[in-house]
Order: structure tokens, then C-alpha cells, then sequence
């Protein structure tokens, strides 16, 4: 963890396999890493420790990811989350709004926690309560669950589920956004 040594603002990235970048060409292709590069390119530096974990469920940023950023003592300026993708299977989903509210209430003001990519039908209802706590809880939105919109040719990865560095560019200009970065 080379970026604890430095002493530039703390960006804590947590979630899933997207904020690992599974998917991209290179790991500093996916969202988080490009990102990074457009903060770079803005003049902010930033020393960035990404606790995402692929696989990576709500439950797991509540339960794992925030309480080991917390033995760690990190002190973030800027925490992202990007997770809810794989906690829409059937099975998993009766407790995903609950579990949201949980994560929402848990994270401290000026998260940017981004919206659920997925079938529309699937997602819109909670992306909505997303945006109705997040709005309630002074979070910051990313649009990531819009972002990237059909035609999906070029814009996602050989597995058809996780986005490639094209697609990423699109989630790391909805974390922009959301940072009202220019």
C-alpha cells in the first residue's frame, strides 16, 4: 500500500469488480484508474487505495470493505462506490433495498456512490431510492447505471457484463460529473 505513505488527499474506492476495472485492458483502464487520470489532468493529485473486491455485494462494502478502511485508520477526503450488480440476481434481490438504506446511512457525506447498471425494469427502482437517500444524506450521485447506453458494441468487455476501457471512460465522466469536475 505504497499510497499510505504519501501525503496527498486519500481517495477510498470500494465495491465491486468494476472499481477493480475487471474487464479493461490494463487495471488503470478501468473506471477508478481513469478517473484518476482525469483529476491528474485537472491539476488534483491524489493517492488512491481501492478496497473493491470482485464479486463484491452491498453487504460486502458494509460488512468488509468500510470496517477494514476503518482498522486501516484511513481518513479518505473522497470516497466512491460502485456496487449493486451482482446483488440483482433473484435470490439476492428481496434484501438489496434494505441493504442500500444500510449502506447509504453508513456513508459519510460527499460519498459518491454510483447508480446500478442493469436492465432498466430491474434497476430503476432502486437507483431511485439510491437518488431519494443519497439526496436526504448529502451523497453525491454518479449516473453509472445510465452511462453507458445501447448500442453495447465496443463499449463492453469480451464477458458482455463487465464495461472495457471504452465503457469506463463513460462511468469515470459519470464519477466527474458527480465531482462537478469539468
Amino acid at each position: 500500500m505504497v499510497a499510505l505513505g504519501r501525503s496527498e488527499p486519500l481517495w477510498l474506492a470500494l465495491g465491486d469488480s468494476t472499481a477493480q476495472g475487471i474487464g479493461a485492458s490494463a487495471f488503470d483502464r478501468g473506471w477508478v484508474g481513469q478517473l484518476h487520470g482525469l483529476m491528474v489532468a485537472d491539476g488534483r493529485e491524489w493517492r488512491v487505495v481501492n478496497l473493491s473486491q470482485s464479486g463484491g455485494r452491498v453487504r460486502d462494502v458494509i460488512g468488509d470493505q468500510l470496517p477494514l478502511a476503518r482498522r486501516l485508520a484511513l481518513e479518505p477526503a473522497l470516497i466512491t462506490v460502485a456496487v449493486g450488480a451482482n446483488d440483482l440476481r433473484p435470490n439476492r434481490r428481496d434484501d438489496l433495498a434494505a441493504d442500500l438504506e444500510t449502506l447509504t446511512a453508513v456513508l459519510p457525506a460527499g460519498t459518491v456512490l454510483g447508480t446500478i447498471p442493469g436492465r432498466p425494469k430491474t434497476v430503476a427502482p432502486f437507483n431511485e431510492l439510491v437518488r431519494a437517500w443519497a439526496s436526504r444524506l448529502d451523497l453525491r450521485v454518479a449516473e453509472t447505471g445510465g452511462a453507458i447506453i445501447p448500442p453495447w458494441r465496443g463499449k463492453l468487455a469480451a464477458d458482455w457484463f463487465h464495461p472495457n476501457d471504452v465503457g469506463y471512460a463513460m462511468w469515470a465522466r459519470a464519477f466527474a460529473d458527480a465531482l462537478d469536475m469539468p
